[in-house]
């Protein structure tokens, strides 16, 4: 399913302009415009996004140009209509101007306030233009360190759609692995175990395990002890271009002594509320101030991102099952629970199939011991590692596993 132009011109707050007023009501003319134009801009989840409405689909040439740092995007079109909106405060977006080049292409201009790269760029059909013609065209911006947008900055040679990029040297799929907390946020403690020593020992463990198979590249969010934001953990990931998210951590409960582990992927609608609690305690501890990764999406920009979290969720909850199932060969698992889904930020990507691992509860002696002990850490390792290996030869993980993005 789509969003509509009018959807997004609601959720971008623009009024479009009143029909002018006639004697007799024309038979129903076509809404496709004679040029295009831009529906506005927000930025959320730690990127900039920009929709427009164009009269046909078109090849675009992105580019980014220094001095001042700017996104160039030129596409086949005839004269802009209307006058572009402010950007949003915050975001990767400074300025806006369009308008055409001698070459008879239409050409938008991203003044910008950071460094950032086209992370996405989505076409699709407009229901609303009876012709079957028009589109709506959205740009996802991320941000990009500035040494990176030096290197890739300047006019391109030639004209033209954008080339696609060459593949890495090495075409293996990645995997990332997030070892949960770090820095200031400890996660949860039991004595003197602490989650984020455990979670990345656990890592390197697991590290290895998926490297001894061959088929898997992997990286780590984070090497050392610092913070990260969750918007930072899946922006890294994404960046990377990986196949596949880990996410890694251990429970606690100050009541009762609940025991094992068990794998939470993305939930598509209402959870229970005992798991909407643990999501919940997670993205609170998890979350810096100014980490705008908190904020939900709006009904709009969900409708555009339909197709590719519907891709995600799928796979995701695949590698979940093989998860579950490889990892309970070796330790005990959550009684009821052994994949559940739930609402972890961490798990919002529509670009990476993202698992969250809880391996045991610090709160359980016996879970405890495990998580302390080398060979257990090794077993499990190599079930998780079994686990992706199952889940790449799904058939909705192809579109993840198959490819190095």
């Amino acid at each position: 399913m789509c969003a509509s132009a009018a959807a997004l011109a609601a959720a971008f707050a623009i009024t479009p302009a009143p029909a002018p007023a006639t004697e007799a009501p024309p038979a129903r003319p076509s809404l496709a415009p004679a040029g295009p134009r831009i529906l506005g801009l927000r930025h959320a989840e730690g990127r900039t996004r920009v929709a427009l409405r164009l009269p046909q689909a078109a090849g675009l040439r992105v580019f980014g140009l220094q001095d001042p740092p700017r996104l160039v995007v030129e596409f086949d079109g005839a004269a802009w209509e209307g006058t572009p909106p402010p950007p949003p405060p915050d975001g990767l977006v400074a300025g806006v101007r369009a308008g055409l080049v001698a070459d008879g292409r239409a050409r938008l201009v991203l003044d910008l306030a950071r460094p950032a790269r086209l992370a996405e760029a989505v076409q699709m059909p407009d229901p609303e233009d009876p012709a079957g013609q028009a589109t709506v065209l959205r740009l996802e911006l991320a941000y990009e360190s500035p040494g990176d947008f030096e290197a890739r900055a300047g006019w391109p040679e030639g004209q033209g759609p954008l080339a696609p990029a060459p593949p890495p040297a090495d075409p293996r799929p990645l995997v990332m692995l997030d070892p949960g907390h770090g820095g200031m946020d400890p996660g949860a403690i039991r004595g003197e175990a602490v989650e984020k020593v455990l979670v990345m020992r656990f890592a390197r463990d697991l590290a290895a395990a998926l490297e001894a198979t061959g088929r898997w590249r992997v990286a780590l969010t984070r090497e050392d002890d610092r913070y990260l934001g969750l918007a930072e953990r899946v922006a890294r990931a994404e960046a990377a271009g990986a196949a596949v998210l880990l996410s890694l951590h251990a429970n606690t409960v100050a009541r009762g002594d609940a025991v094992g582990a068990s794998i939470f992927t993305l939930a598509a609608g209402q959870v229970d509320a005992e798991t909407e609690a643990l999501a919940d305690s997670e993205n609170r501890a998890d979350v810096a101030p100014g980490d705008d990764r908190a904020v939900e999406p709006d009904a709009a920009l969900r409708a555009v991102h339909e197709i590719g979290m519907r891709r995600a969720l799928l796979a995701s909850r695949r590698l979940g099952d093989a998860l579950a199932a490889e990892l309970s060969q070796t330790t005990p698992m959550l009684r009821g629970r052994a994949h559940t889904h739930a609402g972890f930020r961490v798990l919002k990507s529509s670009r990476v199939a993202a698992a969250l691992v809880e391996l045991g509860f610090l709160s359980n002696a016996q879970d405890l011991a495990r998580l302390q002990d080398p060979a257990w850490r090794a077993r499990a390792a190599g079930a998780v590692a079994k686990g992706v290996e199952i889940w790449a030869e799904d058939g909705a993980a192809q579109p993840f596993a198959s490819l190095a993005r």
